[in-house]
């Protein structure tokens, strides 16, 4: 039976408490406190077994820092591989958080726990010049990944016709941006758009944006971390 298994103390708790089939519970015999115990109870809940480890087994498993707890699930499909419906997403009035060519691992965790924070409804990474969803990315969305869809495509461009046609607003970020970013509350659905961490959005994907925003920034950088973009940006779109 195929395995996966994500680490961390609160990225395995926000797993259980979204877990559906078989799973096991692996805590480090030094692991002690009281999120520790939290998390046993929460296993416990789900009728998942705990075993006690030696830390040599982390090692040998867990890619990340594992904090002495990993959860190995039988096998589901990832977010990405699920049903991605822009209709019913349209229909609620959702907001899509799109990286374009992010290629940062824990940039990219960083805008799904974002994403997943605000009320986003899914994120969209693309499949070349960006990661796989890994654990590093798992890790670094703090277990977000439990709670939202992340979809990877093949083409980002395609999947954007595919958005508008379904009847979202696509809005683009830019320093060069011209639309005011407290005028946008009312552009939804949308597809939000967060470019790579050097170059921004790439030129097509502009061309294809309804819209672009700027952040006003009152300091001297000149740029803002994506996740920290993306949260501003989300909240104008998505706070009443």
């Amino acid at each position: 039976m195929d395995t996966q298994i994500v680490a961390g103390r609160k990225v395995v708790l926000e797993y259980l408490f979204t877990l559906h089939g078989d799973a096991t519970l692996y805590i480090s015999e030094s692991a002690h406190g009281k999120i520790i115990d939290v998390i046993i109870s929460a296993a416990h809940s789900k009728n998942i077994p705990v075993q006690k480890v030696h830390k040599s087994w982390f090692a040998s498993h867990c890619t990340t820092n594992h904090q002495g707890v990993a959860l190995v699930m039988s096998y589901r499909p990832s977010k990405e591989e699920r049903q991605f419906d822009l209709k019913k997403i349209a229909s609620s009035h959702g907001v899509i958080v799109a990286c374009d060519e992010i290629t940062d691992p824990h940039n990219i965790g960083s805008v799904i726990r974002t994403t997943e924070a605000l009320g986003g409804s899914a994120v969209v990474v693309t499949k070349a010049h960006a990661p796989e969803i890994s654990p590093t990315i798992i890790k670094a969305s703090a277990g977000a990944t439990a709670h939202i869809p992340v979809h990877q495509v093949a083409n980002l461009a395609r999947f954007l016709d595919e958005a508008k046609k379904a009847g979202f607003w696509v809005i683009g970020t830019s320093d060069r941006g011209t639309q005011p970013i407290n005028a946008i509350s009312n552009y939804k659905p949308a597809i939000l758009i967060i470019g790579s961490e050097g170059s921004g959005m790439r030129q097509l994907t502009q061309s294809l944006c309804d819209v672009i925003v700027r952040i006003p920034l009152k300091g001297n950088v000149s740029s803002l971390n994506a996740s920290v973009a993306c949260g501003i940006v989300l909240w104008e779109l998505l706070h009443e």
